[in-house]
């Protein structure tokens, strides 16, 4: 579950080869008192829209090169939210288009992340980590991006992965935080939202578009236009059947992840140990600290699931009796339920990480449920989950632009 395009790389290494050049850090300002969510800003870098366009051209990917059409400027903030009814600092990362339309709002939900460096506001330009949302600037959208609770901001806590509650309530609450941004800014801004995500990034969009349509005051003022989400694995509970029909899994860290963070998150009193065999149990926090790379977390645990899981627990998952961990992937899935707003679904039917099934069956039942207009795009061009992104962004970068007002 990484970052959006990976056939991108070579035209992000000539973006953020710019942006080393043409970076301007001008140190951390805060933000007015009046505001309720900002905190602070920093102006991280720009670059114009020729240079993107340029970058474009030369480095294969000329059928964007017309979509480019702004240059942006990227600024991390600092905004207030809750966790677990407490208040809490999280962070992320705002491109801002170059231009002077009053440009729509875009949430770009990433995907899975383990080490804290890769967080969108913890921008390393060496190591070529951007997400790859924050190119949306250039196609005219003010593109939000999360670090996600528990990365850059709010790194002393455990990411709540999976969590449904937190994931849609950061999300919103910097989408509000943008808006207070590009107001003390004197930025005009039309307050219309999209929201996209791959991955992860699939399923905090998706909870974030149920948490606003089913909570009409979470974001007065702002109309959602459409969701474009891939390889969400919406339905958390059959994602898991799925994979544990199987011996091995080839990503056992976000096995471990779920899990690890459900206990974190819900206040567990369970050990690890339940759950995980030694020496996997012990290992799991630390692995987890935000330190550490998912490559890294995949290679000391072990894709043999009878060795990383306790047997009693892997039998009590198939035959429905571990209750406390299958209501909690019950209660924190987003697929039960009816959009009112256009939603496409995208999924790589060889997806060897996230069960293709999952978006399928997602799409089935929420036409069963009376969506308004929900389109579900299978296809079979990527070789596995981190490659799949890329079918889905040719088609839904156009869309989304088709979309895109500025009145």
């Amino acid at each position: 579950m990484n970052s959006f395009i990976p056939r991108f790389h070579q035209f992000l290494v000539g973006f953020c080869f710019l942006f080393v050049l043409y970076s301007c850090r001008e140190g951390e300002e805060a933000a007015p008192d009046a505001n309720v969510f900002l905190v602070d800003h920093e102006e991280v870098a720009a670059v114009s829209g020729a240079e993107l366009q340029v970058i474009a051209a030369f480095t294969g990917f000329g059928q964007y090169q017309d979509l480019i059409e702004y240059g942006l400027t990227l600024y991390k903030i600092t905004y207030r939210t809750e966790f677990k009814g407490e208040s809490l600092e999280a962070s992320g990362l705002i491109a801002v288009p170059q231009g002077t339309e009053r440009f729509p709002l875009l949430l770009g939900a990433h995907g899975t992340i383990t080490d804290n460096s890769r967080a969108p506001s913890n921008l390393n330009f060496s190591q070529n980590n951007t997400t790859g949302f924050e190119l949306f600037a250039s196609f005219g959208f003010v593109s939000i991006i999360p670090d996600y609770l528990g990365f850059g901001a709010s790194s002393n806590v455990v990411h709540p992965y999976f969590d449904y509650q937190s994931s849609a309530q950061s999300s919103v609450d910097m989408i509000k935080a943008t808006q207070e941004f590009l107001e003390d800014q004197q930025v005009a801004f039309n307050p219309e939202l999209l929201i996209t995500g791959y991955s992860q990034g699939g399923y905090v969009a998706m909870a974030t578009l149920r948490y606003l349509e089913e909570n009409a005051e979470a974001l007065p003022g702002v109309d959602v236009v459409a969701t474009a989400a891939g390889a969400g694995g919406y339905n958390i509970r059959q994602g898991m059947d799925i994979i544990l029909q199987d011996t091995t899994y080839l990503v056992p860290a976000n096995l471990a992840f779920l899990i690890y963070a459900y206990q974190q998150t819900n206040d567990w009193t369970r050990p690890l140990t339940d759950f995980f065999q030694e020496p996997y149990a012990s290992q799991i926090p630390s692995l987890f600290d935000g330190s550490t790379n998912t490559v890294t977390i995949n290679a000391q645990l072990t894709t043999d699931l009878s060795d990383l899981f306790q047997p009693q627990f892997l039998a009590d998952i198939r035959d429905g009796t571990e209750t406390e961990f299958l209501t909690a992937l019950d209660e924190n899935s987003v697929h039960d339920w009816a959009p009112q707003t256009p939603v496409r679904l995208y999924h790589e039917i060889k997806d060897e990480v996230v069960p293709e099934p999952t978006s399928a069956s997602t799409f089935q039942l929420m036409q069963q449920n009376g969506a308004a207009d929900v389109t579900y795009f299978p296809f079979n061009q990527a070789p596995d989950h981190r490659q799949g992104a890329q079918p889905m962004y040719v088609e839904a970068i156009p869309w989304f632009i088709s979309l895109r007002s500025f009145d």
